[in-house]
């Protein structure tokens, strides 16, 4: 039968030949399937928006922050011709790859089916498994390898890479089990009309019961040697990866341009797929740079150590201000006192010009001080250069997309008065973010979006000490970026960028990047929803990140149900593994900021609620207490006006807790008291 059919092939490809078939005018290639590019399976099969197909559904993996498909055994009929991956193919690839990454249930059907590439009358390549085996099946041949890590209920990636001779399979970048074909790849595998058949090997057969995140097809053998770093690097000084981990796959494939579009934000036209172990997901990688961390212990901001407990807040000060205000900023100004500024923005029918105002600390109250010109302010950064002071506003400008400029202001010493010192141009601006790396001072604002796109280059600027202003020092590609958040470990300088929405979804990724060789290049993706703030801190020896989760909208929540209900997430750095991980997960309300602040030896965390809508559970402001092994527990539910961002200062003994109104024209100062000693 074998002898038969590849005389046949032989015939066929002879015929091939004589024709000398054209397409698109050109000769075609018979013997290579060139300009293959990697393709995302699950995203071919299974529309990004709109409803899903029949059988298809999506879950949310609380644990792990993931979100991924579940298939029903009854009506699950998922394929593509492989026309639309194989483009001018006769043959199918001689040498390629696949990762897939899983979460299996507990019960096991007798076989089950990750993928079938075939026609009705023959399979050409298909991945099955059941309790026992892994099976990789070709040209109607079986490779089985046993089925060590799908028993656990976590998530595993699993990728299998074929070349002539072997097929490899690697299981979360660190098992890799090869094993030599007993006869040779075929040279010649005609498609004849074959189909991509995702998550059952036929219509309602076979069908996969756990959850699937991604499904990858690459081409070339070596996929898997690229994906995983080397565990004896041949020169360690240069060494910049991230040693091997479960579930980690980094740098698997160089995506050559043009590349494919992929999912916006998780996937772009240029770099390295990696597999990020918090999200659980193949994903880009830019530059393919992970740099060797090592954990250094930076001190937070504190207020003093006080021989008291907290025991509650209250109320202490209404301030008005010309419109809602999104962020206050507090800061000294020594020799003058206590200020805090507010980003105000009056209504779009308004026809006063936008400003936002200074207030200075007197006699234990904010008192009017400054008027500033603004263009619907987001954001205010104080920060000082040479015993001069600035503050640098984030203007969002008239409507999202459209440009607009942003300010740095002054302090002039004589009139103790902020002055306009620079104007950058800036796309939807929503955060400056300043920094200091070596004595040198850097500016780093945030660009929402620009035109109709959210995909703008957010921009860093350097101060030039010769010239006395800010110029531009790096650009960065973002979406829907909302914030910066720069933090540095063990000298490792770092830049967390807090990414909101694409234009489609809320549910993106966020990235937190590097500086190496003077530039900032990625590190590390987290998977987030509506982003919108990146806050870092430090408790003992663990270094966090709190984000800010503020609304779910987009495919994932296609019935528009509780959008403003999501799960915050806090992270911690691995040490060993030296990459974030979730450490927990709270579920928030239209959460737009979290602050840290340490009180004596307590560590709190308040997380704001921008809404504030007066139904039952959606009111409240929480503030989260550190209590070790139980990790962060609600011990206050604060009963305020609806409040997008959170500052604390002290005044001698006193403790102050200010915030911003972000519906109304009404911030608050509230005043914490203390237990008896």
């Amino acid at each position: 039968m074998d002898l038969l059919l590849m005389f046949k092939n032989i015939l066929f490809l002879l015929y091939l030949n004589f024709k000398c078939e054209k397409v698109n005018g050109n000769t075609l290639d018979l013997t290579l399937c060139a300009g293959i590019l990697p393709a995302d399976l699950l995203e071919e099969s299974i529309p990004k928006y709109g409803f899903l197909p029949s059988g298809v559904s999506v879950l949310y993996d609380t644990n792990s922050h993931a979100h991924a498909y579940r298939f029903s055994r009854n009506n699950v009929d998922l394929q593509f011709p492989v026309s639309k991956i194989f483009k001018n193919c006769l043959f199918f690839p001689d040498e390629f790859s696949i990762f897939f990454v899983i979460k299996h249930e507990s019960v096991y059907d007798k076989k089950e089916c990750i993928l079938r590439i075939g026609n009705k009358n023959s399979t050409l390549v298909s991945i099955q498994f059941s309790r026992k085996y892994i099976i990789f099946t070709y040209n109607n041949r079986k490779v089985q390898y046993r089925n060590f890590a799908l028993k656990d209920k976590k998530w595993h990636s699993i990728g299998f890479s074929v070349s002539s001779t072997d097929i490899t399979m690697t299981t979360d970048c660190i098992n890799k089990r090869r094993k030599r074909l007993k006869r040779k790849w075929p040279s010649i595998l005609p498609l004849n009309n074959s189909t991509f058949q995702i998550a059952s090997c036929a219509p309602r057969h076979g069908v996969t019961l756990g959850q699937i995140k991604d499904l990858i097809f690459i081409p070339g053998a070596d996929a898997a040697v690229r994906a995983c770093p080397p565990k004896t690097p041949q020169h360690r000084h240069l060494d910049n990866r991230l040693p091997a981990v479960p579930g980690r796959l980094i740098d698997i494939y160089r995506i050559g341009s043009p590349g494919p579009r992929w999912d916006d934000c998780t996937w772009t036209d240029v770099g390295n797929i990696a597999y990020d172990l918090h999200a659980k997901s193949l994903k880009v990688c830019v530059n393919g740079i992970w740099q060797h961390v090592t954990v250094n212990i930076q001190a937070p901001s504190k207020v003093p150590n006080l021989p008291r407990r907290l025991d509650y807040i209250d109320f202490h000060q209404d301030i008005r201000t010309p419109g809602p205000s999104i962020d206050v900023e507090v800061f000294t100004i020594k020799g003058e006192g206590i200020f805090a500024v507010f980003a105000s923005s009056r209504p779009k029918k308004s026809r006063k010009k936008d400003i936002s105002i200074i207030y200075k600390w007197r006699k234990k109250r904010f008192v009017f001080y400054q008027r500033m010109d603004t263009d619907a302010a987001q954001c205010w950064k104080f920060f000082t250069i040479d015993n001069n002071f600035f503050l640098a506003v984030a203007n969002y400008g008239k409507a999202s997309g459209v440009q607009s400029n942003s300010t740095i202001y002054k302090w002039h010493k004589r009139r103790k008065k902020f002055k306009e010192f620079q104007t950058i141009l800036t796309w939807t601006a929503r955060d400056f973010e300043h920094f200091v790396i070596n004595d040198e001072n850097y500016l780093a604002v945030t660009n929402y979006a620009k035109g109709a796109s959210h995909k703008v280059d957010s921009e860093i600027y350097k101060w030039s000490t010769k010239l006395r202003r800010f110029e531009l020092f790096q650009s960065l590609l973002t979406t829907g970026a909302y914030d910066w958040t720069y933090f540095q470990v063990n000298g490792y300088h770092f830049l967390a960028a807090a990414q909101a929405f694409d234009g489609f979804s809320t549910l993106i990724d966020s990235n937190i990047y590097v500086l190496q060789d003077k530039k900032f290049v990625l590190f590390q993706t987290i998977e987030t929803n509506g982003a919108t703030d990146v806050e870092f801190f430090k408790i003992g020896d663990s270094i966090f990140l709190a984000v800010a989760n503020a609304y779910n909208y987009g495919p994932q929540n296609i019935n528009k149900e509780q959008e403003y209900f999501t799960n915050s997430t806090i992270y911690k750095l691995d040490k060993g593994r030296r990459v974030f991980k979730t450490f927990q997960t709270i579920q928030t309300f239209s959460a737009v900021d979290w602050e840290f602040v340490t009180i004596g030896d307590e560590h709190f965390l308040i997380v704001s609620n921008a809404q504030n809508r007066a139904l039952e559970g959606d009111h409240l402001t929480s503030i989260y207490k550190w209590r070790g092994v139980e990790k962060f527990v609600r011990v206050h539910q604060m009963d305020v006006l609806p409040n997008a961002d959170w500052e604390i200062f002290t005044y001698k003994k006193d403790v102050y807790f200010l915030y911003s109104n972000a519906k109304g024209k009404t911030s608050q100062v509230l005043k914490a008291y203390f237990m008896p000693p």
